[in-house]
């Protein structure tokens, strides 16, 4: 499957695409990458139009691949490499025991709100809030995606 089509896949069937939040977790994904015998796509992907690589979680990575790719896939030796997200490859998807909450914001700015910068420091302030009032710190706070690509929608006031 393709980068997309994979975290879409793993998305609806478990919870992501495989993400390495620590060496022990790094160390699980070489070892099961290992048994696979072939590249496999894992949830790290450079955000369009910037130069950040970022976990599919919106996690950041230290991660550079040197190159113009934006997903990464990871080989059987353990290496990773940055590669066209339309390319087919088999991939790893993770699982664990989550507790969901949506919740809705009503933002005023001048900003584009749906740039990826923007959208990355307001989510950074608002886990940063939600930590110091006690939100562990394995708790993941991602954007939900509504009409499309886009987070933010205008709100048209009916004075």
């Amino acid at each position: 499957m393709s980068w997309s089509d994979a975290q879409a896949f793993c998305r609806q069937k478990h919870t992501d695409l495989a993400i390495a939040d620590d060496q022990t977790d790094l160390a699980e994904l070489r070892k099961i990458t290992s048994e696979f015998q072939e590249d496999t796509w894992i949830g790290l992907y450079m955000e369009p139009g910037t130069s950040s690589w970022i976990w599919s979680d919106l996690s950041n990575s230290g991660f550079n691949s040197g190159g113009i790719q934006f997903c990464v896939y990871t080989s059987p030796d353990g290496s990773w490499s940055g590669w066209e997200c339309l390319e087919k490859k088999a991939f790893i998807c993770y699982a664990t025991e989550m507790k969901r909450q949506i919740v809705r914001l009503e933002v005023k700015s001048s900003q584009n709100l749906n740039d990826p910068e923007v959208k990355k420091e307001i989510l950074m302030k608002i886990e940063q809030i939600l930590k110091e009032k006690g939100l562990p710190e394995e708790a993941k706070l991602s954007w939900k995606l509504v009409s499309g690509e886009k987070v933010f929608q205008r709100m048209i006031s009916e004075e």
